[in-house]
């Protein structure tokens, strides 16, 4: 799955304490999605497969193209980068959750708000990290 290549890969680039504790926290959370989401495939009585989504390794393959060297500004965008993978969640979740039924639209929606919540975390951080950028 792409989260558990990109989310190591970040969280021992990243500098920030806050950030990389955040990061960490998502990875071990995005273990729970995945099961959440397997559960909720069973519940409609259809077997999950993994999938790569275009839009995902796309953002992921644009965030690993760009050379950030300045520690802050790296920081900065590392964290920008997995908000927009949070923003790409939310809209994958907000595509599926009408079609879900029954155990499956609880176990969406949980994920769901745990995504909004790491987005909101995210943001913040962002925040943060552009106030400390030099210059």
């Amino acid at each position: 799955m792409l989260a558990f290549e990109a989310l190591p890969k970040l969280i021992d680039e990243v500098r920030d304490g806050e950030l990389k504790t955040a990061l960490s926290e998502h990875l071990e959370e995005t273990r729970y999605h995945v099961a959440r989401v397997e559960q909720a495939f069973r519940a409609a009585g259809a077997e999950p497969t993994s999938a790569r989504s275009a839009a995902l390794a796309g953002a992921l393959e644009q965030h690993n193209a760009q050379q950030v060297k300045e520690p802050t500004l790296r920081d900065y965008f590392h964290c920008a980068g997995a908000a927009r993978t949070e923003h790409l969640e939310l809209g994958l979740y907000a595509a599926v959750l009408p079609l879900a039924s029954g155990e499956g639209v609880e176990l969406l929606t949980r994920n769901r708000d745990d995504e909004e919540q790491a987005l909101k975390r995210l943001t913040k951080l962002a925040e943060r990290l552009r106030t400390e950028l030099p210059g």
